[in-house]
């Protein structure tokens, strides 16, 4: 029906049913459907490097960091 979009149906519990409770609480967010949206608009925001966005540094430093990580160097990611 809508090709720009995306319709989804989401059981949410535990913490992160308090999470999205607690957006509305709070005032960030007026129903449950924004809450959500504003939560993968933020983890993209702070999560998620577009490759085209990355100098050639940064991308020779995330490749090392995989490396350490699979060496066993490294027990995480740190940031990237």
């Amino acid at each position: 029906m809508y090709s720009d979009c995306m319709n989804i149906n989401l059981r949410l519990s535990g913490v992160a049913e308090k999470a999205v409770d607690d957006m509305i609480k709070y005032g960030y967010a007026t129903s449950k459907t924004e809450a959500i949206r504003l939560a993968i608009l933020d983890y993209k925001h702070h999560h998620i490097i577009e490759p085209v966005q990355m100098t050639e540094a940064d991308l020779a430093d995330l490749e090392q960091a995989r490396k350490e990580l699979r060496e066993g160097k490294t027990s995480r990611l740190e940031e990237i």
